[in-house]
């Protein structure tokens, strides 16, 4: 039998058909990554539920602990805090009776932070002194205040006392906006709870768990929930816990949660029906609260609608008829206006009117004598309904069918002057001569009231003047 030697191995024969000598290399490397790993995640790994459990609560604590440290650094360096913590160190305001106060207002309010702390005894001591001062500086200088000069003590005073109120007003105020936000998100951490716990975790698990998940939408109600899970880890007494849970939130909504877990861990009811028969009913409470807003709403909206809304009303619906009492009451109401009614001969369709409004004038648009001539058609339209005495009007004059007569020419006269005057040569020399086309002349109004326009016009045929067209005008003094 032959030896073996090395010089006469050949990998590529021991291979499968279709992978070479790289292809084994490279799976051979990925089988010894994947050993490695393997190895090492079975070293690390805790070698019992508990540990798994007691590292993911470090880890926990360590998150929130690194978050709570860098929003610290970061108003470090963007608020000059130094000055701020000498004054409050060297006034021993840290030991005070207020800052017990202090502390728990500023955790319901979520600031835990102790630059919060800080920042805020420091306010309730400087900010009366600045008011009172920035007030005495305005009384003396700018004005901005309508203050008198003899209450510029009281005014300052005032100020002083604004200052004093203000850092617990806002503190009170963000207090409330949280707890808001914390009572619209709670129903929906029940809901999270009760899953939880039908699933089997345990009651500081399904803490972490629901405030993972409430992270993104309630993060207030999250982060009361993890710093809830994390005491109960750590301290000797579970009730503590969930007495720091009722202080930090003060909520009688929370009461009622905190109050059915005690029960729930002393008597052993089930959690899970415990929390959903909660749910529901801050889930009711919440659409009693809705209904109890749309409730209020006519109410609240009464005193816009009587300042508003009525007076415009009134005014509207009122004001005329109050006008026209207060005329009749006053002697100053206006008589009627008088009417000129132009009646034309031949027209049979006008309608009488009363004799002590109406004044008649009776004017000719054809001529009655036997003997005259029919006219062709024309006309003279003023470009005004109303004038004044000397006041030039423009009158527009259509005379084109005038053509086969002569002594065309427009006059404006009194409403009741005789078709044919008694001077019939003065009044073509006064008037304006126009030729047979159509044009504009101006004519100038010498008496008041109602005025005519005419046109004259001499037929071929005929020896006396006649009035082709006539137009109608007022004019005031």
């Amino acid at each position: 039998m032959n030896s073996f030697r090395a010089e006469n191995f050949h990998l590529e024969k021991w291979l499968p058909d279709g992978i070479g000598v790289a292809d084994f290399i490279a799976l051979l490397a990925g089988l010894a990554v994947m050993a490695v790993i393997l190895a090492v995640w079975n070293a690390l790994r805790a070698s019992s539920p508990f540990e798994r459990r007691f590292a993911d609560i470090v880890l926990r604590k360590e998150s929130l602990r690194q978050s709570v440290l860098s929003s610290r650094r970061q108003r470090q360096r963007t608020t000059p805090v130094g000055l701020i913590h000498e004054a409050v160190k060297r006034l021993n305001l840290m030991r005070s009776k207020h800052a017990t106060d202090a502390r728990l207002l500023l955790m319901q309010a979520g600031l835990r932070s102790r630059d919060a702390m800080v920042h805020y005894l420091f306010a309730r001591v400087t900010l009366p002194l600045a008011c009172a001062l920035a007030e005495m500086a305005d009384a003396y200088t700018i004005h901005l205040l309508p203050i008198p000069v003899n209450y510029r003590v009281l005014g300052a005073l005032g100020a002083a006392m604004v200052g004093y109120l203000a850092p617990a007003t806002v503190i009170k105020n963000i207090t409330s906006r949280r707890v808001q936000r914390m009572q619209k998100g709670l129903p929906d951490s029940l809901d999270l709870m009760v899953i939880c716990a039908e699933a089997g975790l345990s009651l500081d698990s399904t803490l972490n768990r629901v405030s993972r998940e409430l992270e993104a939408t309630w993060p207030e109600l999250a982060e009361e929930f993890g710093i809830t899970a994390a005491e109960l880890t750590f301290l000797p007494d579970r009730r503590q816990a969930f007495d720091n849970l009722n202080a930090r939130t003060n909520m009688s909504s929370i009461r009622g949660v905190v109050n059915t877990l005690v029960q729930t861990a002393k008597f052993g009811t089930p959690l899970a029906q415990s929390l959903r028969v909660l749910a529901a009913e801050f889930r009711d409470a919440r659409m009693i609260r809705a209904e109890e807003k749309a409730a209020r709403l006519p109410a609240l909206l009464t005193v816009p609608l009587i300042l508003f809304i009525l007076p415009t009303l009134f005014i509207v619906l009122l004001g005329p008829a109050s006008l026209s009492i207060i005329d009749t009451f006053s002697g100053n109401r206006r008589p009627p206006q008088h009417v000129t009614v132009i009646v034309h001969d031949g027209d049979n369709d006008d309608q009488a009117l009363p004799p002590s409004d109406v004044t008649e004038v009776h004017v000719k648009d054809k001529a009655t004598t036997p003997d005259a001539p029919e006219l062709p058609p024309a006309s003279v339209t003023p470009t005004v309904s109303r004038a004044k005495i000397g006041e030039p009007i423009v009158v527009n004059v259509d005379a084109r069918t005038l053509t086969t007569g002569s002594r065309q020419f427009v006059v404006i006269v009194p409403v009741g002057t005789p078709d044919t005057p008694a001077n019939l040569a003065a009044l073509a020399q006064t008037s304006d001569p126009i030729s047979p086309d159509q044009v504009q002349i101006t004519l100038t109004p010498s008496a008041p009231g109602l005025n005519e326009i005419r046109l004259y016009y001499q037929p071929a045929n005929a020896a006396i003047l006649a009035i082709a067209a006539r137009g109608y005008i007022e004019v005031d003094k």
